[in-house]
């Protein structure tokens, strides 16, 4: 559906003269309208928070540690948001200068090059987020100014690499509040954006708003679509994390949005929320000095509520925090400020942290989509970097040796097989952080 849409975009406005050329200079692009009063004093507002909480980060004047894999460099704003394609084979960042970067993820396997990256820009605006959209051939971004979506159309070069970025819609600004967050349905059914007030929006492909949702948290902290792209989470200030579904019909027509259950555990406000890659499970972080990992695999219209599977500690109270959970579950990520740990689920232990990887704060966090989530990503300054993720194997190993405790003897030949796998993938990892 998605490619369809794009398409007959592509022609509409293209006749307008709307489209953006990939290869325009940003020296070219003209300034921005002139913004509100509103929007000015809510920058401003905006602005004092960001010096205050830079202030808190302690700069890292050449940032090292044995896990670092490689930096991807190029932008020349502060890095805003990335995200990773379904299929793993690149990563898009956006920047404060207008940037937009594809980087070919094929080349992390090779040692001693750098990994090929096409420049695209954004006209008369910059993003502040960005997502792939299912097929990976097209992406959407928040726009700063306008606080609205333009949806990007990319295309490979003669050579087969992707290389071609042009824009093709912009949808109508519907928020008053920034965007904090957006995301995409994995069906392509629909498109989701939530503000730092207590709305959310969920719209079709073309720009029409099929429901809007007043969260009722006070102020929105986080929000995500499930990869199953049935549910839609928002954490805020309450100390729940409450999520809608979103149904369609066979014949992909909208039906309706509603209340499915809340992740309800925590005695303080919620900073964020994180899907596992098939929907069954749900990690949160909160202002009470904790993680917890939820089992949502459950059938809420039979009055089946969620679970809690695990709860770990975290070092400090964090005013704002970003979380990350591996496809498979088992390994998290928490950002604060400018320094991330990395949790083992089966122990709840800390594995691994990264001390003032940024002189800013970490704008956003993702493991790669292979189940362990080999690598760990995260961006700041004008910067992306990436890690080799130890406690992803680590952890799995873990659960391999939990589970032979309790199993049949078919199951065990399996659950070694999958262990010596592990133990394998584990002991290139470190070797290579080693060297």
């Amino acid at each position: 559906m998605w490619p369809v849409v794009i398409g007959i975009a592509c022609v509409v406005i293209a006749v307008l003269g709307f489209c953006c050329n990939s290869t325009s200079k940003s020296n070219e692009v003209e300034e921005a309208g002139p913004q509100t009063e509103q929007k000015v004093a809510k920058a401003g507002d905006g602005n004092a928070q960001k010096k205050k909480k830079l202030a808190k980060c302690k700069p890292a004047a050449e940032f090292r540690h044995p896990l670092l894999l490689t930096t991807f460099k190029g932008h020349g704003g502060e890095v805003t948001s990335f995200d990773v394609s379904s299929n793993g084979k690149y990563l898009i960042s956006t920047a404060t200068d207008r940037s937009l970067f594809i980087w070919n993820m094929k080349e992390l396997n090779t040692a001693g090059k750098g990994v090929k990256s096409v420049r695209g820009n954004v006209e008369y605006d910059s993003a502040n987020l960005i997502k792939f959209s299912p097929d990976n051939k097209s992406f959407i971004t928040s726009l700063d100014n306008a606080n609205s979506i333009r949806v990007f159309k990319m295309s490979k070069n003669d050579d087969g690499i992707m290389g071609k970025v042009q824009a093709v819609m912009d949808f109508q600004a519907t928020h008053t509040e920034v965007i904090m967050s957006i995301g995409i349905d994995s069906s392509g059914n629909y498109l989701m954006t939530a503000d730092n007030g207590t709305r959310v929006d969920i719209f079709n492909l073309k720009g029409d708003i099929l429901h809007s949702i007043d969260t009722g948290t006070m102020k929105n902290s986080s929000a995500c679509v499930s990869p199953c792209g049935r549910f839609v989470a928002v954490s805020g200030f309450t100390p729940d994390v409450k999520v809608w579904e979103v149904s369609f019909d066979k014949v992909k027509q909208f039906k309706s949005v509603k209340r499915a259950f809340d992740l309800t555990g925590h005695n303080a406000g919620v900073l964020s929320v994180a899907f596992s890659a098939d929907s069954s499970r749900a990690a949160t972080v909160a202002k009470d000095m904790t993680w917890k990992l939820w089992n949502i695999d459950v059938e809420y219209e039979q009055g089946q509520d969620p679970s809690l599977l695990c709860t770990g500690k975290i070092a400090e109270k964090p005013e704002e925090a970003i979380i990350a959970l591996s496809p498979n579950g088992k390994t998290v990520a928490i950002a604060i400020e400018n320094n991330i740990v990395v949790y083992n689920v089966i122990t709840q232990q800390a594995d691994v942290s990264m001390t003032g990887i940024f002189s800013s704060e970490i704008r956003h966090v993702a493991f790669s989509v292979d189940e362990c989530g080999k690598y760990l990503f995260c961006c700041g300054d004008r910067q992306v970097k990436v890690f080799n993720n130890v406690t992803g194997y680590r952890s799995k190993i873990d659960y391999l040796n939990k589970e032979l405790r309790n199993c049949n003897q078919t199951a065990e030949r399996r659950l070694n097989e999958q262990l010596q796998d592990a133990s394998n993938a584990l002991a290139q990892l470190e070797k290579q952080s080693s060297s």
